[in-house]
């Protein structure tokens, strides 16, 4: 139960510096009140179960010093109605007032002298007017982990009333004071140390929480190829509005893991805190996976012609360029071509406010198969790719992932190499179009449809989340809901 509640608060902050970050997010006042809306009633259900060690001590009574225990202690029915949680310089102040429980005991007594007289039964303890602060100081460790460390945890009992019942209960109401005095004491310790216990113990990712969820917050694997790394730069920043977490967002090669040669462009401060949560995604993330796969040799398609659809107006066969092209028909009359499409460069996006674009420089290396089965090299074109690009949040399974869509623009064609002489490619435009509809944008589909994860724990879902593209960046604003699962964490 301590690590669910907790798992909340630290999994949203950390999906919740001096490099700008590729990844970046905003966690806002309106989530700080759901949060508190949701946890609340675990925190009670959590306190509700606290292991309150018996009691005992002496007092002086009309017949005597005394002395007594109070034992069996169970506490019930506690309530917290009012709550805030709200940013500090270093973190987050959790605010409780009004809190109220039941609780129940047995008592015993023996007079210290002669004739020892002893007596026993049970008791009703009400508790009212309680009132907890709790700080708590986020930070990140070496690795990029986000941490959570309780500094300070005040409680303030304002009433509680001891009600005694059975045997010489009479007497014990003479001294309840005293009981209520050591009963306050105690419940004072207990509930702070619990709380401290959460948060220093459960709440800090790489102590409490399994290695694989560290993993899930820090670095998803995307594919047999590559992982995003999603280590926090620095600590959280904290300001009267909003909780604000700087991420790596970069990708790596899984095989070769090795730095991009580029940095991330700096994300504008927030201006909008309406909604819960905002995701920045920069064009960062997009340009070092094409930087991975296209160092990796992913980002490349042989066309045979077999793949080539018959409706076509062009098949792989020199004949069919007889007229465009009269220089590859008189060279090599009648036979079949394979084409090679190769990224020449990462691919690299381009993001400015209200749209983005794919840039693709590459080349079509046409081949022709000669009598004797070996390849001949015709001709290679330089061709450079433009792509619309539109990005949406969905949810897969327990995922919530960012898909993008590729949309063919245009494509620019020059001629890089020629075995049969010099001739003029823009007759090729309409070919060149065709081998981006339908070769190079599906392959380039294939990979942003599997979408980049979002680092949230089990139960996390965003809601009515939308997608707005500004300069370098896109912003993803969604309120979120979380519905615990109590389920084992998962890794992507």
């Amino acid at each position: 139960m301590q690590k669910k509640v907790v798992g909340v608060f630290a999994a949203i902050l950390a999906v919740a510096s001096a490099v700008s970050p590729g990844f970046q997010t905003a966690l806002t006042e309106k989530a700080f009140g759901y949060i508190v809306q949701v946890g609340i009633p675990i925190l009670e259900q959590q306190l509700s179960s606290l292991n309150i060690p018996d009691i005992s001590g002496s007092a002086g009574t009309p017949i005597g010093t005394v002395d007594y225990d109070l034992t069996s202690i169970v506490l019930s029915g506690l309530q917290i109605p009012s709550a805030t949680l709200t940013t500090s310089s270093s973190g987050l102040l959790l605010q409780a007032s009004g809190i109220s429980a039941h609780a129940t005991a047995n008592w015993h007594y023996r007079e210290r002298s002669w004739p020892n007289i002893e007596d026993s039964g049970s008791a009703d303890v009400s508790i009212g007017s309680v009132t907890l602060s709790i700080d708590v100081v986020i930070g990140a460790d070496s690795q990029g982990h986000a941490t959570l460390s309780a500094q300070s945890c005040n409680i303030n009992i304002g009433s509680l009333d001891i009600t005694f019942h059975g045997g010489a209960s009479w007497l014990y109401n003479l001294f309840s004071g005293y009981i209520s005095d050591d009963l306050k004491g105690s419940l004072n310790t207990q509930i702070c140390q619990a709380a401290v216990s959460a948060i220093n113990t459960q709440g800090n990712c790489c102590t409490g929480i399994p290695s694989s969820y560290c993993h899930v917050l820090i670095i998803v694997t995307i594919d047999k190829t590559s992982e995003i790394n999603y280590e926090l730069l620095q600590p959280p920043i904290f300001t009267n509005g909003y909780l604000q977490t700087d991420h790596k967002g970069e990708f790596f090669s899984i095989a070769d893991p090795v730095e991009a040669p580029f940095t991330p462009s700096p994300i504008p401060q927030p201006t909008d805190t309406s909604r819960m949560l905002y995701i920045w995604l920069t064009d960062y993330i997009a340009d070092t996976a094409g930087f991975v796969y296209q160092q990796a040799g992913i980002l490349q398609v042989v066309v045979t012609p077999n793949m080539v659809p018959s409706f076509l107006p062009y098949q792989l066969n020199t004949s069919y360029f007889q007229d465009l092209i009269p220089e590859l028909y008189a060279k090599y009359p009648n036979q079949l071509m394979e084409l090679y499409l190769n990224a020449t460069k990462p691919p690299t996006l381009d993001i400015v406010p209200g749209s983005a674009n794919f840039t693709i420089p590459g080349e079509v290396v046409v081949s022709v198969f000669m009598p004797d089965g070996t390849l001949q090299v015709a001709f290679v074109l330089g061709m450079v790719v433009y792509t619309d690009v539109s990005l949406a949040v969905v949810t897969r399974g327990s995922n919530q992932v960012v898909t993008a869509n590729v949309t063919f623009l245009s494509a620019a064609i020059s001629l890089d190499a020629s075995n049969i002489g010099q001739f003029d490619v823009s007759i090729l435009q309409d070919v060149a179009n065709l081998l981006c509809t339908q070769f190079i944008i599906p392959v380039l589909n294939k990979y942003t449809a599997a979408g980049l994860p979002i680092p949230v724990i089990d139960g996390v879902s965003l809601l009515n989340a939308d997608v707005e593209f500004g300069q370098d960046y896109a912003v993803i604003t969604t309120d979120f809901n979380y519905n615990p699962s109590f389920k084992k964490h998962r890794d992507f």
